[in-house]
């Protein structure tokens, strides 16, 4: 597991922007990383239309020596890929692509940021019917297959073939894995960090995800779990007045939360159960004596204030953590993807109006439509009950969760320090119609594509990772599911720690080195398996 693999972990290189022309009409411009260019993609792959949309994609060629060398493609996810950001994981478009000369490149998942398939008529209940995995894996083929013509690969089992590996982390992760299992034609090796396979199969008990990111709560400050809960408790037990004024929320309050107070403070709970979720991901590496994640600061706060300190404190550390600069709406962002963006990108609360802070009479207060997706019927409490995310993609996000993406999530109040508040398909079946007039489909991806089980559908060349401190590793594999579907867990690992957004350093703990290792290493193997079956042909 910790075996030794060629490269150095320890180098990283400032990346070459290279400029290139497609094959297919284009915008192009450069990124921090990589060049982002947009390549025409058709609307909808399952009928007879014509229709093309712009697709945004970053691409490298920095290390790619043409044809026989592999392209790997990062999956994008519920949330918008700014130029800032370009693409994502040095893990992948430096240390790996330069150990295997690879082509690095990044579709945007249609339907967030600038993929938008009918442009600003996208949100349209009509038209967001096009957002589903089906759709965004049939994106992906064809731009791969696009990709594999444009840079003069051969055909698989010939020496001038193009092996595709596809890496993500989290929904991206799962759907990798789904890009190895429903199009092997197309991919060769998948890469699923943190991937909610599970989730999506509907086996996980809806109490596991905030179990685990109460003990990783715990595990960060001794003490902060029960903190928590007693400060949950004071918070249910208050009124919306005292709440407003002690906490500083920005008044008026969205309508809908006037109606009931039982409705003001379940939604408080989950701002405050979605931060949380937001720093569990994060939490990592861990923390030292001269550094500590943001968990490990909230919980301090909580372990070392009174309980209204700390609350107030953790909604002003919310609205500098997720600002995303560069949104399409300026939304607080909170969906796994959208999370991972906000920390590439290093952002602060210094933009109060796109933070969650604004301005009122009585200064700075937070402001809670910035927690609401767009769209009719807005509610911080959506489909992902991890958190959607504000404005266009978290509208976005809440749609597909409505949809083939369900999770169950829940709290109790018992295994977890939060308020309880049971998950129900009766709730979401009421809250997808009043949003987008959709029925819940949780069973039909896994009824229809048994990926729960790939072994006994014959897939192989999958690698999937967890870090065992992420609420997500709840939904993953947890050991080998067979010698070609690979397992390896981290410890110390958050969300995705592997494919993370910082590059290989000395502050990475010995698993994710070793998981990093032993991906490298597997990818090496097959890769090499691939190339002896080509020299046999």
């Amino acid at each position: 597991y910790q075996r030794r693999v060629h490269g150095d972990f320890l180098i990283l290189r400032k990346m070459r922007v290279v400029l290139f022309l497609l094959l297919v009409p284009f915008l192009q411009c450069v990124s921090s990383v990589g060049t982002e260019t947009y390549y025409i993609q058709k609307v909808d792959h399952f009928s007879t239309s014509t229709a093309t949309y712009k697709q945004r994609y970053y691409v490298s060629n920095t290390y790619f020596k043409g044809p026989g060398h592999p392209i790997f493609v990062i999956m994008g996810g519920e949330g918008a890929i700014p130029p800032s950001v370009g693409l994502f994981y040095p893990f992948v478009y430096e240390t790996l692509a330069s150990n295997f000369s690879a082509l690095v490149v990044e579709p945007e998942h249609r339907f967030y940021g600038e993929s938008l398939p009918f442009g600003a008529d996208s949100y349209t209940r009509d038209n967001l019917r096009l957002l589903t995995p089906q759709q965004a894996l049939a994106d992906a083929a064809t731009f791969i297959r696009d990709m594999q013509k444009q840079y003069n690969c051969g055909f698989r089992g010939t020496d001038a073939y193009c092996p595709v590996v596809t890496f993500g982390g989290s929904y991206p992760g799962f759907l990798s894995y789904m890009m190895r299992l429903r199009y092997p034609a197309v991919v060769d090796i998948a890469y699923a960090a943190s991937a909610p396979v599970l989730f999506y199969a509907q086996k996980v008990d809806q109490f596991s995800y905030y179990r685990v990111i109460t003990a990783s709560a715990e595990r960060a400050v001794a003490g902060c779990a029960d903190k928590v809960r007693a400060a949950m408790t004071l918070l249910m037990a208050s009124d919306v007045d005292e709440i407003v004024s002690q906490l500083n929320i920005c008044t008026p309050l969205p309508p809908y939360l006037l109606a009931d107070t039982s409705v003001f403070l379940s939604e408080l709970a989950m701002v405050i159960q979605v931060q949380f979720a937001n720093m569990n991901m994060a939490n990592y590496p861990p923390s030292t004596n001269t550094t500590q994640t943001d968990l490990a600061k909230a919980c301090q706060k909580f372990v070392s204030l009174p309980p209204w300190d700390a609350l107030r404190d953790l909604l002003a550390m919310l609205a500098s953590d997720n600002q995303l600069t560069g949104a399409r709406d300026h939304s607080n962002a909170r969906s796994p993807t959208q999370r991972m963006l906000a920390r590439l990108l290093g952002t602060s609360a210094s933009s109060k109006a796109s933070s969650g802070i604004a301005s009122s009479s009585s200064g700075s207060c937070f402001n809670f439509n910035t927690q609401i997706p767009s769209g009719d019927n807005g509610t911080v409490s959506c489909g992902d009950w991890s958190g959607c995310g504000g404005g266009l993609d978290g509208e976005s996000w809440d749609y597909e969760t409505c949809g083939f993406l369900v999770e169950t999530i829940g709290t109790n109040g018992v295994s977890d320090m939060f308020p309880a508040r049971n998950w129900t398909m009766d709730w979401l079946t009421r809250h997808c119609r009043d949003r987008f007039d959709v029925m819940p489909q949780p069973s039909t991806l896994v009824e229809e594509w048994g990926f729960d089980d790939p072994a006994s559908l014959n897939t192989t060349h999958v690698i999937f990772t967890n870090g065992l401190n992420d609420g997500w590793s709840v939904g993953g594999f947890s050991c080998d599911v067979s010698p070609l579907l690979k397992v390896y867990n981290m410890p110390n690992g958050a969300h995705h720690s592997d494919l993370s957004h910082n590059p290989p350093g000395p502050s990475d703990t010995y698993d994710v080195t070793a998981t990093r290792a032993a991906a490298q290493l597997t990818i090496t193997t097959w890769l090499s398996e691939l190339q002896h079956t080509a020299h046999k042909l």
